[in-house]
């Protein structure tokens, strides 16, 4: 009396055993922006019914996103495809342009009278990780050209460097070194002002001095030495008579 009971759990639709009409992966998991292919295999006998991809968390009510029309001819409905092979008695679906949305519990099944054979699959979508490498990539490449670019232009034009060939670090360095040069320049007409322009000025200070001294000083007093002289030879001119007398 047990029997009749495992034979009719043995046939209850959505069951997932090995005699299931159609079969599949339990799980798949996809990435954002890629695809993921899910194929699913039935007995010979349901070779041409048509096979479906729906999505839902029930059975019962879950949505037909794609279905086949019960030959190999691929079929496609927006971002979902399916195609029979009705050889390898298997069918294939396939999303394109994964979401994160799209993560849910999907079904394949097949049409028929009544209750359709269907299976279970959950399907995982990962974030994508790659966008930010990308980006990152797009943006240092452009970088190094141009760096590489600004630096030749420097190498072969040193002695004309403009605004758009140097950098703001040699456009530093270049105003450093005009005020060293202006510096030293200051420092050299410094010691010139003092080791030549203040020997030269009081040299010409001194020819002016030299020039100006007080020559009639001297002069009177040579002039009264030859008069004092010459009144002491009188004076001993008169007393020679006397004497004589």
């Amino acid at each position: 009396m047990w029997q009749f009971p495992a034979l009719l759990i043995l046939f209850l639709p959505g069951c997932c055993t090995a005699q299931d009409p159609v079969t599949g992966p339990e799980e798949v998991s996809g990435q954002e922006q890629g695809s993921l292919t899910v194929q699913c295999r039935y007995d010979s006998g349901w070779k041409d019914y048509k096979k479906y991809w729906c999505r839902g968390a029930y059975w019962k009510s879950c949505e037909i996103l794609v279905e086949t029309d019960a030959s190999e001819q691929l079929v496609k409905e927006n971002r979902v495809s399916i195609r029979d092979d009705q050889t390898d008695f298997i069918f294939t679906v396939t999303m394109e342009d994964l979401r994160m949305s799209d993560a849910d519990i999907y079904w394949c099944g097949i049409t028929k009278a009544g209750t359709d054979p269907m299976f279970k699959v959950n399907v995982n979508i990962d974030p994508e990780i790659s966008t930010t490498i990308m980006t990152t990539t797009a943006t240092v490449l452009p970088s190094t050209v141009l760096t590489s670019t600004v630096l030749t232009s420097t190498v072969l034009t040193p002695t004309t460097p403009t605004t758009e060939s140097i950098g703001t670090e040699n456009i530093g360095q270049v105003t450093q070194n005009s005020l060293f040069i202006w510096s030293l320049l200051s420092s050299i007409s410094f010691l010139l002002m003092v080791f030549v322009v203040v020997p030269l000025l009081l040299s010409m200070l001194s020819a002016v001095l030299w020039v100006n001294r007080p020559q009639r000083h001297y002069g009177g007093g040579e002039i009264g030495l030859v008069e004092t002289h010459r009144s002491d030879a009188l004076d001993g001119e008169k007393h020679f008579p006397g004497d004589e007398k």
